[in-house]
């Protein structure tokens, strides 16, 4: 492409206009315009870019031909966007009445920083009306002027366990779905966005939702999320993608993939074989794939069509792509890192074997502005290349010298130096460390996590890392950690509750220990134990969360107590009642406990044949039901469940396989035996073997038979039970054996170590 020379001019940038390579307008839009610049030109998302148009000309005096023109500066853009060869600019700023034309010049001005903007609402959200239990996709109108990378955090706000839930917590689009609550809750449901830039530019906005009419309790349940033995992967590679995905490698050399909200990773299939995937990476539309067996970089659509094939590779062990396209491969026999642009062809090697440039390259990662950074683990170095492969300082990677430096990633506060322990070191602009993360191991979520292996940041500056033994921690952006994952963090949890707020609970009976999962599968928190070790339990039993998720109540078998915790602040010592006895408000064998949306919990003792019911406080209000044949006694009493409202109260007879329902009078304190129903059979509405009963806030009933093999959901709410729905667990998850139920009517099902939710 031929380009018309520029006369040098006096402008902001550090770097002389002739000095600098050029670019043409080809296209105008509105406030924008598209520039294709020339072969050595690198222009990075953010940079400000001249442009020239006619200015003064010198002609001939005698044949009136044009000698010279000198260009005038007339407006200055952006780069927002590049694809297909086009650089796209927006105007920031143009002399009196230019308008910008096809044929002007363009010149970047890398010294010159334009102005951050916030991000911005084009217009404003209209309010979401949604059927109840329906799954809603909101999308809220969002630009960045500056054409940053943009990071979004959600929020539900409205009554505690009564807004319904979202996939995702965090996402990199203006997306994210609402799943609606299965009645509509008093007050209304706002959804609050909260959108950050890199810069630290930030914009909150809301918007109403409302829920109409109740959920259809005949509606299929579908599998929507599963945790734990043969559901978490294993990671031993993850990334980020554009859309605010993950794509990574598990330890099968499986290549999977999952949304923002970390649910039900799906294998990705590929038209042609890869046979040993060692990292992968999403930009765009495509898919690219590090295969150290055909020693190439394999680009491939969505769907896992081949585009092209990067090769001339000999001992790659790492790639990073940049938001330009450009490829970046860590290949320490071949001699650095191979440099590949976005087309597929080999650009350049950056760097090189020998004294003063790679012992050992095995990480790579793209930096903000297009550059590379390279992880020379042997010699504990950092090498970083600018934009256009231009060697910058080299940085030494300083703490414990016997802790091997394992992967680094960029970071929107610096860059990410990752040891072998799970410690994570941020260096600043200047190569030194402005700060120093503990390992995950110090927040006491899991044992023996094994070496660190690898780590992901997101674009909000929240980090991944990844542990050889299976594990996956989330760290805040200044190193706290908000959670773990895995597969094996199930294994030895025997039961299970789920509160409105969308978490889940587990309890190990054995060990007393009780584990809090978000509602994106991360656990967040560990506490109890058995006294011995310091925790309050003799031998803890049952549990039963409140519908708001504010109490947690387990039984202590041996003591023959409630343990009830505050499930709003786990940290606070839990409150301890009742006691070994006959009297009112004690206990001989407590079995079953149940909690209502007002604290008030609800424990089964079946030696005394009777449900005891206490308030908030732990203090005691009434009792209900005694031993007998009769409708309204108790033969063999196994299972309780109560309404989220706390006015109608469920016991399942084991001996008669029925299920009984009182009606409870809070004021009176006393319950008023309604109806019975049930029986043993293989029939809809009859049990064998049920050993779990709950409740949703619609009045269901939920049962896990394990004889006959399936989850029963049924309506008790007249006088006989009416069958729902039923599914066997061959087709959820064979050999389960536990169930929890949010008030919603999420179910999970669990057993042998795993977990899995219908919706």
């Amino acid at each position: 492409m031929k380009l018309r020379t520029v006369v040098p001019l006096l402008l902001s940038a550090a770097v002389g206009a002739a000095e600098l390579p050029f670019g043409l307008v080809e296209k105008v839009e509105k406030d924008a315009v598209q520039v294709r610049f020339d072969a050595a030109a690198r222009v990075a998302f953010g940079q400000m870019v001249a442009l020239f148009g006619p200015g003064s000309v010198t002609k001939h005096p005698l044949t009136g031909k044009v000698v010279t023109e000198r260009r005038k500066l007339r407006a200055k853009g952006q780069v927002v966007a590049v694809a297909d060869g086009l650089t796209r600019l927006r105007i920031l700023w143009r002399e009196a009445e230019a308008v910008p034309e096809a044929g002007w010049d363009a010149v970047p001005l890398p010294g010159e920083s334009a102005p951050n903007a916030p991000p911005a609402l084009t217009s404003s959200p209209a309010a979401v009306n949604a059927a109840a239990g329906a799954t809603i996709a909101i999308k809220l109108p969002v630009i960045d002027p500056d054409g940053d990378v943009l990071s979004f955090t959600w929020e539900l706000v409205g009554a505690a366990g009564r807004c319904g839930r979202l996939d995702a917590r965090a996402t990199a689009l203006p997306e994210v779905t609402w799943i609606a609550p299965g009645t509509a809750p008093e007050g209304g449901i706002a959804l609050k966005m909260t959108v950050r830039d890199p810069l630290g530019q930030e914009l909150s906005a809301s918007l109403a939702l409302a829920v109409q009419g109740a959920d259809d309790p005949r509606r299929p349940r579908k599998q929507f999320a599963a945790l734990g033995a043969g559901q978490d992967p294993a990671w031993n590679q993850l990334e980020r993608c554009d859309d605010g995905s993950w794509i990574g490698i598990d330890d099968g050399g499986r290549v999977l993939r999952c949304g923002p909200g970390w649910q039900q990773p799906v294998v990705v299939n590929f038209a042609e074989a890869i046979r040993r995937p060692v990292a992968v990476a999403a930009r765009g539309r495509e898919i690219y794939v590090l295969d150290s067996d055909k020693l190439a970089v394999h680009v491939l659509t969505e769907a896992g069509q081949p585009r092209r094939v990067l090769g001339g590779l000999s001992q790659p062990s790492d790639l990073a792509v940049a938001t330009d396209g450009s490829v970046f491969v860590a290949d320490q026999r071949a001699g650095g890192v191979m440099v590949f642009d976005a087309g597929g062809r080999f650009r350049a090697r950056a760097g090189r074997v020998g004294d003063d440039g790679f012992a050992q390259v095995g990480r790579v990662c793209a930096t903000a502005d297009g550059g590379v950074c390279a992880l020379d683990g042997q010699s504990r170095r950092v090498h970083r290349f600018d934009r256009d492969l231009r060697r910058l300082d080299t940085w030494t990677v300083t703490g414990d010298p016997n802790l091997a430096a394992v992967d680094l990633t960029s970071h929107p506060r610096g860059l990410l130096v990752l040891l072998a322990d799970g410690t994570v070191q941020l260096y600043g602009a200047k190569g030194t460390i402005i700060e120093t993360w503990k390992p995950a191991s110090a927040a006491g979520l899991a044992e023996d996590l094994g070496t660190a292996t690898a780590l992901a940041c997101e674009p909000g500056g929240e980090v991944v890392v990844l542990y050889a033994n299976g594990f996956a921690a989330r760290q805040a952006g200044d190193g706290r950690v908000l959670g773990m994952r895995g597969p094996s963090l199930q294994r030895t949890t025997t039961a299970w509750a789920a509160d409105g707020l969308g978490r889940l609970i587990g309890l190990d009976v054995d060990y007393g220990l009780i584990t809090v999962y978000d509602a994106e599968g991360w656990r967040t928190n560990r506490l109890g134990g058995r006294a011995k070790t310091g925790g309050p339990f003799g031998e803890a039993g049952a549990m039963a969360v409140s519908p708001d998720g504010a109490a947690l109540a387990v039984l202590d078998v041996d003591k023959d107590t409630v343990v009830r915790f505050d499930g709003r602040d786990w940290r606070k010592a839990p409150l301890q009642f009742g006691g070994n006895g006959s009297n009112n408000g004690q206990f001989k064998a407590p079995i079953a406990v149940a909690m209502d949306e007002a604290g008030r919990t609800y424990v089964l003792d079946e030696d005394l044949y009777r449900v005891s019911v206490f308030d908030a406080a732990g203090q005691f209000l009434f009792v209900f039901g005694e031993r007998g044949t009769a409708p309204h006694q108790f033969d063999e009493p196994l299972l309780v469940a109560v309404s989220a409202g706390g006015d109608v109260a469920y016991v399942f007879d084991e001996d008669r396989y029925e299920v009984k329902k009182f009606a409870l009078d809070h004021q009176a304190r006393s319950a008023k035996h309604i109806a019975t129903s049930g029986g043993k059979g293989s029939e809809p509405g009859r049990f064998r073997s049920a050993v779990a009963m709950r409740t949703d806030r619609q009045g269901l009933l939920h049962i896990l038979d394990t004889s006959r093999a399936d989850w029963q959901v049924l309506d008790f709410r007249g006088q006989s039970l009416l069958p729902l729905a039923a599914r066997p667990l061959a087709e959820i998850l064979r050999g389960a054996e536990t169930l929890a139920v949010s008030p919603d009517g999420t179910a999970w099902l669990g057993g042998a170590g795993a977990l899995v939710g219908l919706r």
